[in-house]
């Protein structure tokens, strides 16, 4: 049963694939679990550890983290229910029959269409797309209205990047013998960083038809999901063709790069092959974003990451010594309760273990949702198994009412805990009716367990706590140091025409989309947490930092866009400017961190130096008699660019300057500080109104 539900869970690779290294490992597993049950009570320094390590294994993603347990809890049940080591081969022996059973069903069809997960989370992609065009058009039209207060970096428009990275790490695990048939997924993900960064260009350019493209973003969403053609409205494909400018067709020209890609993509298999053969990608059309970074990697990765002893309370070390000290303490107190007072299993605890287990997730809202919803999903299950075994059964009966339980259970199997642990008890004591009399004890001993389990993961998750309201701070500042390496090395790119390492930058582009994606993560936090109100900034302050980290964000994707590849695109003066802007992202950093861990940065002085330097070098005058209108058109992009960056980095430096009011330690003080936050709130406002203005 545990090696069939681990086949359901969100597989990135073949599902025969994954039901086989599910099987084996499951296997092992239970083998492993029949040689320790003679040890008795010595086998919890061992639950202890591969629990833990169970608890690691999720850097590698939930779906990934979720096996792990499941395979634990196949080599705990095996402990402590095996009769001996010949019947618990036995008992293996039919175990691994029932795992090769589950890999041998995934080659049956229906099949579905090839590289699904990779198809699945390339659609979110396209899908997070036409959702930031459709926010773009709002905020245009709300901005529109008479008497608006236009804030460009505190708006709802905003992208985040946790899309591309899951698509990214998706594409990343296919072997190298299937990504040649996957060469226009890879190409897909490119047009799709290609599309963002032109509709990061938008904000500005006049009569730009938001709608129109979040239905063409939508329609190529639904084809690379489905397989199928799904064309946009003709009314759709009218507004674009007639739209005017530059950015009109730049954005056309991928959209139907990004089409014949999707078309590729769905055609099949001896077609696209054919089609690719006459017309193959070309090695720009797959950007180093694209680069597989691979499961080994990029789980070791995940892992120094998660394990990183510079940042405060890291979830991935809390979570995983949560699972390990949580399952030990859920096994022994099921063991030392023994049979709840004749209502359930004499000697087993391996229920409240695996509940602990299940419910102890990385985050406050899961584990306290799955708290509850566990043990009462298990006591209605339990009580319903009860009344239905209180009458005859037999054996064919037994069987026909076994199957329908499992069919029931799979089909709600993600719908949440509540209804489906009522099924899956009651399936659960249907499948050990066979146990002597131990049918009653099963159906009251079941949800006795399941609740001392879930009352021991709360209690551990309160003594070794992941908060996030004092992670935010630092998370901060990991994102700013990663801007730190980026923003430099950009404008120093302007110098000349090869004078920026681009995979390099691809490098330092990845890291820093991983630290605001993991930044964001921790502030969606903070309002499902009973100490989120302890956070350094508040809510609408937290609001306007991830708003103006998103919009530097924003400036660095257009900075990166715009990079010279002829001499006449060239802005040398920008090289300049990368030490200043190097010294101010360190500052601010150290700021993040806390309030007194560095100099002091007035607002305004990362402009004054801008516009020093415009002076100095005449970075800002963009005559070019060459051009139709007698403007440079790449020095005027590069300074609007620069220009739009500098103004988010002072909206960052006037929501980080230290109030008067905090602790010199840098925390937030309870009270004093908080009637100064609308002076600092009003200059961050002011900084924004001229950056939209300017832009």
């Amino acid at each position: 049963m545990s090696c069939g539900i681990g086949t359901l869970l969100a597989p990135l690779r073949h599902r025969a694939v994954n039901a086989l290294a599910m099987a084996a490992a499951f296997t092992a597993a239970t083998t492993l679990g029949v040689f320790l049950q003679p040890t008795g009570w010595y086998v919890l320094p061992v639950l202890a550890v591969v629990a833990f390590l169970a608890g690691l294994w999720r850097a590698l993603g939930p779906a990934p983290g979720i096996r792990a347990c499941l395979v634990v809890i196949g080599m705990l049940i095996t402990a402590d229910v095996s009769p001996g080591i010949g019947p618990g081969l036995e008992m293996v022996r039919w175990i691994g029959a029932g795992a090769a059973l589950v890999v041998l069903v995934q080659l049956l069809p229906p099949y579905g269409n090839r590289h699904a997960a990779q198809r699945r989370k390339l659609a979110e992609v396209y899908a997070s797309l036409a959702a930031y065009a459709r926010t773009e058009e709002a905020a245009g039209a709300a901005a529109a209205r008479p008497g608006a207060a236009v804030t460009r970096s505190g708006g709802a428009a905003r992208m985040s990047p946790a899309p591309f990275t899951a698509a990214r790490n998706a594409l990343g695990l296919l072997p190298s013998s299937a990504r040649p048939a996957a060469a226009p997924l890879y190409g897909l993900l490119g047009e799709a960083e290609r599309i963002r960064r032109a509709l990061y260009a938008a904000p500005g350019t006049p009569h730009v038809p938001y709608r129109a493209l979040a239905e063409t973003l939508d329609a190529l969403a639904r084809a690379i999901s489905t397989g199928k053609h799904h064309g946009p409205a003709e009314r759709a494909r009218t507004e674009l063709a007639t739209w005017q400018g530059s950015l009109a067709a730049v954005l056309r020209s991928r959209l139907a790069e990004a089409e014949r890609l999707c078309a590729l993509a769905t055609a099949p298999r001896r077609d696209s092959a054919s089609a690719l053969a006459e017309d193959p990608l070309r090695d720009e059309e797959i950007p180093a974003l694209c680069t597989p970074e691979g499961l080994v990697r990029g789980g070791l990765r995940r892992l120094r990451a998660g394990l990183d002893p510079s940042m405060t309370g890291t979830p991935l070390l809390r979570h995983a010594l949560r699972v390990g000290i949580g399952t030990t303490l859920g096994e022994a107190a099921g063991r030392a309760i023994g049979d709840f007072w004749g209502h359930g299993l004499p000697s087993h605890g391996f229920w409240a273990a695996l509940t602990t287990m299940l419910v102890l997730f990385p985050d406050y809202e899961h584990t306290f949702a799955r708290g509850w919803s566990r043990p009462v999903g298990s006591a209605v299950g339990g009580l319903l198994a009860w009344g239905l075994l209180q009458f005859s059964w037999s054996h064919g009966a037994l069987a026909l009412a076994t199957v329908a339980f499992s069919a029931v259970t799979f089909v709600l199997l993600r719908t949440g805990q509540h209804v489906l642990n009522v099924v899956l008890t009651a399936w659960i004591v249907f499948l050990l009716h066979q146990m002597g009399t131990a049918q009653g004890l099963v159906a009251w001993g079941r949800p006795a367990d399941t609740v001392l389990g879930a009352a021991i993961a709360l209690a551990v998750f309160l003594v070794l706590p992941t908060w996030h309201h004092h992670r935010v701070g630092d998370l901060l500042a990991r994102w700013l140091r990663t801007q730190q390496r980026l923003l430099p090395a950009l404008l120093t790119g302007y110098a000349d025409v090869g004078a920026a390492d681009r995979a390099a930058l691809e490098d330092m582009r990845d890291a820093t989309r991983r630290a605001r994606e993991e930044l964001e993560s921790a502030v969606a936090h903070l309002p499902h947490e009973p100490r989120g109100h302890r956070a350094r900034w508040t809510a609408d302050e937290l609001a306007w930092l991830t708003g103006a980290a998103f919009e530097l964000t924003r400036c660095t994707a257009l900075l990166t866009e715009h990079l010279p590849r002829r001499p006449d695109e060239t802005v040398p003066e920008l090289a300049e400017y990368a030490a200043p802007l190097r010294d101010h992202l360190g500052r601010l950093a150290q700021l993040a961190r806390s309030p007194h861990g560095g100099p002091a940065l007035p607002p305004g002085e990362l402009r004054d130096d801008f516009a020093a330097l415009c002076a100095r070098t005449g970075l800002a005058w963009l005559a070019d008699p060459a051009e139709p209108d007698a403007v440079s058109r790449p020095r005027a992009r590069a300074l609007n660019a620069s220009l739009r960056t500098v103004l988010a980095l002072e909206t960052l430096t006037a929501q980080l300057a230290p109030r008067p009011g905090e602790a010199a330690a840098g925390g937030p003080a309870d009270g004093p500080h908080r009637p100064h936050r609308t002076r600092h709130g009003r200059h961050a406002r002011t900084v924004r109104h001229t950056a939209h203005a300017t832009a």
